[in-house]
């Protein structure tokens, strides 16, 4: 994509860190400077090459928080900006929540790294465009900037793009490969699938049944429902996530599914479909970042009596299970390490059981089930969960602990299995 634009070396800013760590690990001589805003869990180390070249935003509380000791150690010389009082996490929209502390932080941050030459402006024809499956949009001239997707924020650049094209050439990027995206999608192509049919199952769809998907992200489940359900049912996905909604769509239309679906967004704590109106709520992975019990007010409030509504949630109250041979205190220092977690008022344990029986829910189907995982399943997955392992650990027994990971994998012995609490319940 450099090459296409005609781009030798530009500013990079991420959110979804591992693609950022990829590109200056392969190509430093494109990366100038690196903006990281509210990451998830990543290895810091390949970024120590940058020095003083690398802006790091965080909050100082959530489950990404946990990971700013971590970063800050490996990472002395990078500038640090932490927001008071702020929940980091997977869908926090740090920009749109934050904007004067983010932007001005950014700005100062590109404005001092722009005082070099290393960064030669560029004038290039201001729109979108496609390059080896990677969309990206142009707006603006000058230094150019490579904004490369947040994790889950919904409003990703919104806030900071109009600003940076004033005085930079803002490039940002998107697409199936980029991101977030191509983890919510290989999910699909290990144990969680099965998981899902479990709970599709339970919940006895019948032909002919409205369905409702809330929260579908980029829409794994959801083309997952059309083909297993054969236009059978109805289907209606929401997500309040215009950036993922945008993924879901153009996913759905290459895969001849966009008949099928009706993508549309939509806010799970209050949604705008009539009451009674679908036979069958589903959510998968949603209510964890969400008020739990506002949302699936909601989903029963949409379902008609008789319908069933169903839920999965992750179980940060239960471990994974790996069968790596690690020494039992590097076993115990991996699975201490912290979750995604849960928002406020989210739900990511078994309370969602209680939850259920509290919203009048009859001939309940409840308990936990793991979703087992395999590197051929998708490589972007597998390197998060190994990102994840690694974070408890340090020095030597992360470098043990590698090692370890490179013999499994290249055997084929490599396992791996997420917990998830699931359950299905009737409206009176």
């Amino acid at each position: 994509m450099f090459d296409e634009l005609g781009v030798q070396r530009a500013h990079v800013a991420a959110g979804y860190a591992a693609h950022a760590v990829a590109l200056v690990s392969a190509c430093p001589e494109l990366v100038s400077s690196l903006s990281l805003v509210c990451p998830s869990r990543f290895d810091a180390e390949p970024l120590r090459a940058l020095g003083p070249r690398v802006l790091y935003i965080h909050g100082d509380r959530g489950a990404n928080a946990t990971m700013v000791p971590q970063v800050v150690a490996s990472l002395a010389d990078a500038r640090v900006v932490a927001l008071h009082d702020y929940a980091d996490a997977l869908w926090s929209d740090a920009l749109a929540d934050r904007p004067v502390e983010t932007v001005a932080a950014l700005l100062a941050f590109l404005a001092e790294m722009s005082l070099d030459s290393s960064v030669v402006p560029v004038s290039l024809p201001q729109g979108e465009g496609d390059c080896e499956g990677i969309h990206f949009r142009v707006q603006g001239s000058g230094p150019p900037v490579v904004l490369l997707p947040l994790n889950l924020a919904r409003s990703q650049w919104d806030q900071l793009v109009p600003v940076l094209a004033q005085r930079y050439c803002a490039i940002t990027l998107s697409g199936a490969f980029l991101g977030f995206v191509p983890i919510l999608e290989e999910r699909m192509q290990g144990g969680y699938s099965a998981v899902v049919r479990a709970l599709v199952d339970t919940a006895n769809l019948q032909p002919g049944n409205t369905l409702l998907e809330v929260g579908c992200g980029s829409g794994a489940t959801a083309r997952w429902l059309a083909r297993y359900t054969n236009g059978a049912n109805p289907i209606t996905a929401v997500d309040v996530n215009s950036y993922l909604l945008r993924e879901a769509e153009s996913l759905a239309m290459a895969e001849g599914l966009a008949d099928r679906i009706n993508f549309r967004e939509d806010d799970a704590e209050a949604l705008t479909l009539p009451d009674n109106s679908v036979d069958v709520s589903l959510s998968f992975t949603v209510m964890e970042e969400v008020d739990a019990d506002r949302m699936l007010q909601e989903m029963v409030r949409v379902t008609k009596p008789g319908g069933r509504i169903g839920v999965v949630v992750r179980a940060a109250d239960m471990q994974f299970w790996t069968n790596l041979a690690l020494r039992p205190d590097l076993l115990a220092k991996i699975k201490s390490a912290p979750t995604a977690g849960a928002a406020d008022h989210g739900c990511a344990d078994a309370s969602l059981y209680q939850r259920f029986r509290a919203a009048g829910l009859h001939d309940l189907k409840m308990g936990p089930q793991l979703a087992t995982h395999k590197p051929e399943d998708g490589f972007e997955f597998q390197r998060n969960f190994t990102a994840r392992i690694l974070l408890g650990l340090v020095g030597g027994e992360a470098e043990e602990c590698r090692a370890l990971l490179a013999r499994s994998i290249g055997d084929g012995t490599f396992l791996w299995a997420d917990p998830y609490h699931c359950a299905v319940g009737t409206r009176d």
